[in-house]
C-alpha cells in the first residue's frame, strides 16, 4: 500500500514540475525536517519509471540509504530503473552506471563536493533537484551556483500550526556576550566563543529533562 501524500507534499511535487515546465533543468527543494521529503522523491521516482525513464538517488549515509530504499518500494516505483546509492560508492563507479533522466540529491547542501559533482557532471542532460533543509551553506559557495530555481516549502510554523509538526518547547544558554563573538571562515571562531560564555558550562542532562520534559519526547544538542 503506498503513501497517501499530505496536501503540502503533493503542492511541492506541483511547484517542481511547473518548474521544470517553465524549463528550469536544476533546482534546490527546501523542506523542513520530518517533513517527509522522502515520501516526495518516492513519488517522484514512481512518476519518473513509470514512463520507463531511469532516476538515480544518492545519498552520504548507509542508514539514510537504506530506509529510502525502503520507502521507494512502498511507492511502487520499478526499482529495476532506479540506481539509489551513497555518493561514496557512485563516484566511484560512475563510468559504468547507467544515464538516468532524473537525479534525486537528498541532503544536496553538500552537493558542490567534488564526490558530487564528479557524478552531476556525468549526465549533463538529467534533471536534478536537489532537496534540503537547509539550503544556505555558511561560510561557503552557495547552491545557487548550480541551480536555475529554489522551491521553499511550507515553514516549520504552518506545519505546526496545522498538525503536522508537533509543538515544542526549546531551552538554551542566556548568559552569552554576543559583543564578543567573531567569525572564522563563515562560523564564529572556537576562541570568540569561550569569552562570549562567561564560564565554563556543566549539565547534569538527565536531571535537567526530568525536570523540565519528564515523560516527554526531547532532543539534546551539545
Amino acid at each position: 500500500m503506498t503513501f497517501k501524500l499530505r496536501p503540502y507534499q503533493s503542492e511541492t511535487i506541483a511547484n517542481i514540475l511547473d518548474s521544470m515546465r517553465r524549463g528550469n533543468k536544476r533546482i534546490i527543494v527546501q523542506q523542513p525536517p520530518r517533513t517527509g521529503k522522502t515520501v516526495i522523491m518516492a513519488e517522484i521516482a514512481r512518476k519518473t519509471t513509470s514512463k520507463g525513464n531511469r532516476v538515480m538517488f544518492i545519498i552520504h549515509r548507509k542508514e539514510v540509504l537504506n530506509q529510502a530504499k525502503e520507502t521507494f518500494k512502498v511507492q511502487e516505483v520499478d526499482m529495476s530503473l532506479a540506481t539509489m546509492g551513497m555518493v561514496q560508492t557512485l563516484t566511484r563507479q560512475v563510468a559504468r552506471l547507467p544515464a538516468p533522466q532524473l537525479i534525486l540529491v537528498d541532503e544536496a547542501h553538500h552537493a558542490l563536493a567534488k564526490s558530487y559533482q564528479r557524478i552531476l557532471q556525468a549526465f549533463p542532460k538529467a534533471y536534478v533537484l536537489y532537496f534540503t533543509a537547509t539550503p544556505i551553506r555558511t561560510g561557503h559557495k552557495q547552491l545557487d551556483l548550480i541551480a536555475d530555481d529554489l522551491i521553499v516549502g511550507q515553514s516549520i510554523k504552518w506545519l505546526t500550526q496545522h498538525r503536522f509538526l508537533a509543538p515544542f518547547k526549546y531551552y538554551g544558554l542566556g548568559d552569552i556576550d554576543r559583543s564578543k563573538l567573531r567569525k572564522a571562515h563563515g562560523d564564529y571562531s572556537s576562541d570568540s566563543m569561550d569569552e562570549a560564555i562567561s564560564h565554563q558550562i556543566y549539565g547534569h542532562i538527565v536531571q535537567q529533562y526530568q525536570r523540565l520534559a519528564s515523560g516527554k519526547q526531547a532532543v539534546v544538542y551539545c
